[in-house]
């Protein structure tokens, strides 16, 4: 490896972006639903009569043994899976929501992975992921957005919000120090030119050396 590329990747480690992981509950689904009941998460549906049915799925899963499904029974405008998580040091952050998503037969409405950043009941910001839809095979799904400065709680989760069923697995939450991520950012570009600017200075003085030695040698042959 040249020296270049040694300090290219030296700078690039030393530039790495803080980010800490937010613990999700049952984030691989592995617990099982009891009656209705999803440990970990919510169920909800826009209104009316029940319209889903939500399952642990031990057939189809992305990550582990098993998944979570939401298949729509009868019209409705969404149905929702989804996990408020407190915390008082997300404002002002980038927030990475990470999954694996499937689909079948779902209409062109959607299955749509969802963040909504609150201050307690007050939304300051919702972000949607692009809705898949058709039948699909697993597929990992990520979603970025900067948190509002005031956001004490975010709710993750996932809307089907047509015919079909969606699946979700593996999913997985994180904040990124904003401020950190565009200081690297910045620093990166600079310190590489100066990186490539010292290695090119490094190559071109060995032809000035050779230079002198080639005068030494014609300085000699004239005496």
């Amino acid at each position: 490896m040249t020296r270049f590329a040694l300090l290219v990747a030296s700078l690039l480690i030393a530039g790495s972006v803080s980010a800490t992981e937010i613990p999700l509950k049952n984030a691989d689904f592995e617990q099982p639903i009891a009656g209705k009941r999803i440990p970990g998460w919510a169920r909800i549906q826009h209104a009316g009569l029940g319209a889903y049915e939500v399952t642990t799925d031990t057939k189809n899963a992305a990550h582990g043994k098993s998944s979570i499904s939401m298949r729509r029974t009868a019209e409705q405008v969404y149905g929702l899976i989804m996990q408020r998580v407190e915390s008082k040091d997300l404002g002002g952050k980038q927030v990475e929501m990470t999954a694996m998503l499937k689909t079948a037969k779902v209409g062109k409405e959607g299955w749509v992975m969802v963040m909504t950043f609150k201050n307690y009941s007050n939304i300051l910001d919702q972000v949607l992921a692009a809705p898949m839809v058709g039948n699909t095979d697993w597929k990992e799904v990520v979603l970025k957005s900067v948190a509002p400065p005031t956001t004490n709680m975010v709710e993750v989760g996932f809307m089907l919000m047509d015919e079909g069923t969606g699946w979700a697995d593996h999913v997985r939450l994180r904040s990124i120090d904003v401020e950190s991520e565009e200081t690297a950012a910045k620093d990166k570009p600079e310190a590489a030119g100066k990186a490539e600017t010292s290695a090119k200075k490094g190559k071109t003085d060995k032809p000035e050396a050779d230079s002198q030695k080639s005068n030494a040698k014609a300085g000699a042959g004239t005496r």
